[in-house]
């Protein structure tokens, strides 16, 4: 009886400890990946350890690429001020974690149902194909801040997705 009552409640348990930004961007997946009948994702809080490392490795030192992780990986950048008196001033979104997600479910109108292909001509859909990849059951997303004012995205999922000649779903 504790170990079904525990199974019940471990979904809320997790997820009642997410923030607006997680649980939106959480939710932009699922949505994305109910769209195309593949499973949830779970939210992992060692995926999202992973990603604000590496989230606060790119802020440090500027330097946007991919990392060697063997997990999946898509990243963001924002970067948006005002100047009013020659005084600039940085504009940070409130949920950066969801924005990166909404961006890279957006990569959906360029995408036409294909197996992955090593030399893909034209726009980007690898974010999109990765948020939906079949096999893939966690993501954690984290996001960090430069000194110059740049906000990084790093979400981490495993298993990673988007091998050659495979269809996502």
């Amino acid at each position: 009886m504790l170990k079904a009552l525990l199974f019940l409640l471990f979904p809320t348990l997790v997820l009642g400890q997410l923030d607006k930004d997680k649980l939106s961007a959480l939710q932009v997946h699922n949505d994305a990946r109910k769209e195309v009948g593949v499973a949830p994702l779970a939210w992992s809080k060692k995926l999202e350890d992973q990603a604000l490392k590496y989230a606060k490795q790119i802020a440090r030192t500027n330097n946007y690429k991919h990392s060697d992780t063997r997990n999946g990986e898509n990243l963001a950048m924002f970067f948006e001020y005002e100047i009013h008196n020659k005084l600039k001033t940085y504009i940070y979104s409130d949920t950066p974690l969801s924005d990166a997600s909404m961006g890279w479910y957006n990569e959906i109108k360029d995408y036409k149902y294909s197996k992955i292909k090593r030399n893909r001509i034209g726009p980007k859909i690898g974010h999109y194909t990765q948020m939906v990849w079949k096999d893939t059951k966690e993501v954690g997303i984290a996001s960090a801040v430069s000194k110059n004012g740049k906000v990084y995205v790093v979400a981490r999922y495993y298993p990673a997705g988007n091998y050659l000649g495979e269809y996502p779903y």
